[in-house]
This record gives C-alpha cells, structure tokens and sequence, in this order.
C-alpha cells in the first residue's frame, strides 16, 4: 500500500550529491520529497517513489528557454508536449504529469483533442540515466509488421495455449451449429485465395475484426460468391484485407474469417443464420485480430508507427544525456479496480465489434503505437511484454459466471456494463440493436437460463427496467425517439442514447426489492436469430400503481418534466428523450390527453398530462419506477416515458394492478 510524503523514509541522495531545492511547478522530475509523493509500502528497504502533478498549461508554456534561466526539467515537458501535442499552447487546459522512481515519465493533456494520448519520457541508456529517478522503456518497434511485433504475438499465443492458469481460454468444444458456414483458405502463397466451404467441419482460423466504413469494399454477394470460391487475385482485396492474410499467414494458419466475405451480403437467409453465429465464431477462433486504428478497408493495420524523438537535456556541468520521447496511449488495465485495457481507435466507436471484442477467446488490438494481447485471462502489450494476470474485455462474462454461484448479481452487473458501453457506439443501420450484441445475450441466457425480452431478463427485470438515458452531452437529434420501430418502449434499445444502469453498493444492494412480478410476454422477432430484431414486443407485469400529472417546463433552454401525485411536492423524473402530449383513445368512446416520446418534427411545449406511475423496485424508505404514458398502440397498453424515484410516502395510496409494457 503506497505511503504517504509524512510516513516516507528520508530521501536516498548519491555519494556526494548536494540536493539543490526542487522546481516548485515540475519538482525536477522527481517523485521524491514532494508533499504528494507516494511511497511503495511493499519494498520496506528502498521504498520506490511515485508522484502525480498537475500543471497548468499556459503556465508551462511561458517557462523559460533552459539557457536563460528556466528550468531545465520544464524545458524537456515543453519539448515534449511541442513534439507531439500541435497546438497545446495557449489552450487552457490541466498537464497530467505521472512520476515513478526508476521508471518513465508520463504526460498528458485534459481535453476532448488529446483524449488518452500520453507522451512518454525515459532515459535512452540505462548506463547513462539523466538524473536518477528517471528509468528507461520497453523498446517499441516502428513497424507494426517487424519481425519483432510478430514474434511478441507468437509468444502472446503460445503462452495462452501453454499456460496451466489459462483454463477459462481452452476453446469450448465446436459443433456444426456454431462454426461458421465458409472460410477464406489464405495459407499457402503459391495457391489461389479462396473462399471455401466448411461442410460442417471443424477448422482452426483467425476472425478479423473491422471497420466497414463508407467506402466501397470487396463482399460475397449471390452475383460473385461462386467466383469467389476459385480464386481471388491477392490485388483485388483492400489492403487491410492483405494485412490480416499476412498476418494469419505469420501465424501459421491457413484460414481466416471475414465477415465482409464469408457471408453473403445480399442474401437476407444467408446473413441472419451467419450473423447469429457472430459471437461462437469470434470465440472459437484461434485468434482475432482486431484493426483498432483503421477507419474502413483502405487503412492497414500493418503500418509505420510514430518515431520516438530525442530530447535536449544538459545537467548543470552542461554535460549533455540522451533522453527520448513517444507517444503512447493510456491503454493499461487498471488492476485496483478490475478495469481491463481502455483501447481508443475508430473501431472501438462501433457497436458490432464490442461483441467480436468480449466473446473473442484470443485478440491482438493493432493500436496506432503498438500491438496489444488479451485473453479470457491476461493482457499484454509491447510497452509491457511481462506475463501477468490482468482484467480483460474478453474475461468479463467467463469471470461472471464464474462467480454467479456465489453472488447471482454478477452476471447481471456485467450485462449492465456492457450494455452502458454498447449503446455509446455507433451503427450504420438502426436495426442492428438487437442483432449486434445477441452473440454476448445468448451466453448470458445459457449461463442464466432466463427469458429474454428485446433487451430485458425475466431473473433480473426490476434492475432492467430501471435504466436511464444520459442525454446532456447529446446532439439535439437524440433527444427523439427513432421514427421507425425498434424495440419495445421499456427496452434501452428503443432509443439512440447512451444508458446507464443503477450500480448499488454491498449495503443498497441488502435493501433492494423487486416490487413487480413478471406475468407474461409476447415477442415477435423479424428473422431466424431468437434474440435479434422483434417486430413487436409487449410484457405484462403486476405492481403497485398510481395515477400522476406530468408537466413540462422549460428552463435555461432545457425541458424539465415533474410529478404531480396528491399529497406530495413535484417529482423530478429523469425523461427518456423529449416528451410532448398526445390525445389517444383508451376505450372505443373514451380518449385521453397523456405524454409520448417526442419524434423528429415534434415541437416541445409546455403541457400538462396524465400518466401512471408503475413501482419498479424499493431501497429502504424510497421507491423508483416507471413513467408510463397510455400508449395509442392499443387500449390498455403503456409505453414509457422516464424514471422517477421517490420517498415510499408518494405511494401510500397505490393500487396493485397488471399492466402491459410496449
């Protein structure tokens, strides 16, 4: 555990060293004998250093040039963050600098431009360190596809597919109702690309996961795929495409998997029974190599990286050292707190592949500075080789179930989390919701058993239902509700919003009751994929209701929505999006003035309108729940509007009834 600057052993100087007092922005670099400095409690002999400044930028900007004074440890952030952060000065934003004893520097930069980039600061000879504290670096290769990068891969594999500690990555056992229809055959370079088809039988392969993009791209189609299957010119495929044959290849493997080729594009059979096996044929692969950096087809992931550059230093007997700099991204799992690895690049933006990136058993992230491993047990990179056992992505489900004997809530907690991270990312067509995180639902209903509706378990309805929108760093375009039918209104993917999920600590989650009771459901789904697209979804549950007033005020430019139930003060709701009035029929001579969810088109207005408050759940003295408004879908029928919670007193005067959700 790190000690603080007061229980810290004096500062170790050098034979002879005179300490002269320390730069008061930058501490000279060193993570010693500043009144933040932590200390590692581990080692009781020479407990290492570690200190986190936060620095000012325009005042970093103004320090002065080393040779008329300044500092000279200032001087080598400066030319830092002047090598590889454009226009950093003059921007009012905080430098992040991390310091540890014996190891590199790390800088970085607040602000949406440099989000996750760090530039990294290390002695360039470990016989020939500036100044003591600082350490040297993990070499990096400059070229992605260097003998060296695919040598670390090779081992990455090996010592997954060797190691003893490495169970939960042994592959399940294959049937033909799980491996994927076809393959592309890349293995032999005297022999013709083609794809083939596997009749059933089991292959070892690689998965490619990647971008699609907006440009044009080679696909299997009913027009060509039999063409396909002879010969397909090495020329004729995108150049990513030719990467991940080059890299199946280093890897001595002959088959590889793309989606883009292995799947017949414009055969609406062909892609639902293909794409529903998405998550088995990601997780039985040998391994998946993820183009992290590339946008489309044209980008390779085989490619040049940044150099490092050499920075100016001189001590004060103007003795000159070797110093260097690159830039790295923030990328490593946080163990403290069982965050796996934060990867930034195009395809970490698209919904798709967070299922290719849980389920897959083996992945190699081809990053923009270097090449990443993650297993279902460890994660490695080429900053740091060390084999170790660290939180990963594709851990997250294995680990969950895992412990679901113990505590069933993980399973769930992990559903939660990765919904909150599916639904910040993007799609190309609308419709995919479903389709594209159905692989990681259908092994969350093997492990769980439960029913799944559009997005909702049966064994954990109150916590599903309870999810809300985060809509304040939205475009206004989604704050409506999509013009076209997606999802039942009580599932998070009827709308294009990121959602999050109530995560109670180990004393809420003692007080937290279900106050409703499942009763039946009706799901109608589009294809052949049981939990992909739905037509049309509805669910019936029992709990206590009341009837409420919902106005809408505006209010600094924002709409803001309030209960009003009889006895109590106004109840802020958290809406889904914007919300207007609407008159429905409930009976065939009877209409009612209630609230929907606002289209494209709606103009917001000040209203005032009935709805029914359905009791979700109960943590000690507080109840939360649904807004629901009558919906025009039918009579009977509610649709919901928001969240709401409230102290248990709002509802003394409930009523227990069965209601249906669309």
């Amino acid at each position: 555990m790190p000690l603080r600057n007061s229980l810290r052993q004096p500062v170790r100087q050098l034979s002879g060293q005179t300490r002269r007092k320390p730069c008061r922005t930058c501490n000279n670099l060193d993570p010693r004998g500043h009144s933040s400095s932590m200390y590692n409690a581990e080692s009781e002999k020479t407990p290492l250093a570690s200190l986190s400044l936060v620095l000012d930028a325009l005042s970093l900007a103004k320090t002065k040039d080393p040779k008329e004074g300044g500092c000279r440890f200032c001087g080598v952030l400066v030319q830092a963050l002047d090598a590889f952060f454009e226009n950093w000065r003059g921007v009012r934003q905080r430098v992040c600098v991390d310091l540890k004893e014996k190891g590199s520097i790390k800088v970085g930069i607040d602000g949406e431009e440099w989000k996750r980039e760090l530039v990294e600061i290390y002695a360039g000879s470990a016989s020939r360190a500036p100044w003591p504290t600082l350490g040297t670096a993990h070499h990096i290769p400059t070229d992605s596809g260097s003998d060296d990068t695919f040598n670390f891969a090779r081992r990455c594999i090996q010592d997954c597919l060797v190691n003893p500690k490495h169970v939960a990555c042994k592959l399940p056992s294959k049937s033909s109702t799980s491996s994927p229809k076809r393959l592309l055959d890349v293995g032999r370079v005297t022999a013709p690309i083609r794809l083939i088809d596997t009749q059933g039988k089991s292959f070892e392969y690689a998965a490619l996961s990647h971008c699609w993009g907006t440009g044009p791209t080679l696909t299997a189609k009913k027009s060509n795929w039999q063409k396909l299957t002879s010969n397909i010119p090495f020329d004729a495929l995108p150049p990513l495409f030719q990467d991940a044959i080059v890299i199946t290849r280093q890897l001595g493997l002959r088959y590889i998997w793309i989606d883009s080729l292995c799947i017949i594009q414009d055969s609406v059979r062909d892609w639902e029974t293909e794409s529903a096996k998405m998550g088995s044929i990601y997780e039985n692969s040998y391994v998946t190599i993820s183009a992290t950096n590339s946008g489309d087809g044209s980008i390779r992931c085989l490619a040049d990286r940044r150099k490092p550059v050499k920075l100016n230093y001189e001590n004060t007997t103007g003795k000159e050292f070797s110093l260097r700099a690159r830039l790295i991204q923030d990328h490593h799992p946080d163990v403290q707190d069982g965050e796996p690895a934060r990867l930034t690049g195009r395809l970490t933006t698209r919904a798709w592949a967070l299922q290719e990136h849980v389920l897959s058993t083996r992945i190699l992230h081809y990053t923009a500075t270097e090449l990443l491993f993650e297993c279902k047990t460890s994660c490695r990179c080429e900053c740091k080789p060390s084999r170790k056992i660290l939180p990963t992505t594709p851990a997250l489900i294995p680990k969950a179930i895992a412990k679901q004997s113990k505590r069933r809530d993980t399973i769930w907690d992990a559903w939660h989390r990765i919904v909150e991270q599916y639904s910040k990312r993007d799609l190309t067509v609308p419709n995919d919701k479903l389709p594209a995180i159905s692989g990681i639902a259908h092994k969350i209903k093997e492990a769980t058993e439960s029913s799944y509706f559009a997005g909702v378990w049966e064994h954990n309805i109150a916590s599903d239902l309870l999810w809300s929108t985060c809509l304040t760093a939205m475009p206004d375009a989604h704050y409506f509700s999509p013009e076209t039918y997606r999802a039942p209104s009580f599932s998070w993917a009827s709308l294009d919003t990121p959602v999050s999920f109530y995560s109670p600590d180990e004393d809420e989650r003692e007080t937290f009751n279900s106050s409703i009771t499942p009763m039946s459901s009706s799901i109608s789904v589009t294809g052949l994929n049981p939990l992909g697209a739905v037509a049309d979804a509805t669910i019936q549950v029992r709990g206590p209701t009341i009837r409420a007033v919902l106005c809408s005020t505006q209010k600094d430019g924002m709409w803001e929505y309030a209960l009003l139930i009889k006895g109590t003060s106004a109840i802020g709701i958290s809406h889904d999006c914007l919300l207007v009035a609407d008159t429905v029929a409930t009976t065939s001579e009877v209409t009612q003035t209630t609230a929907r969810r606002a289209h494209c088109g709606d103009k917001p207005f000040e209203f005032k309108a009935a709805v029914l408050c359905l009791g979700v759940a109960r943590f000690d003295s507080w109840a939360s729940g649904l807004v629901l408004g009558f919906s025009s879908q039918g009579s009977g029928l509610f649709e919901r509007l928001g969240t709401f919670s409230a102290g248990m007193e709002a509802f003394q005067r409930a009523e227990d009834q069965e209601i249906e959700l669309a």
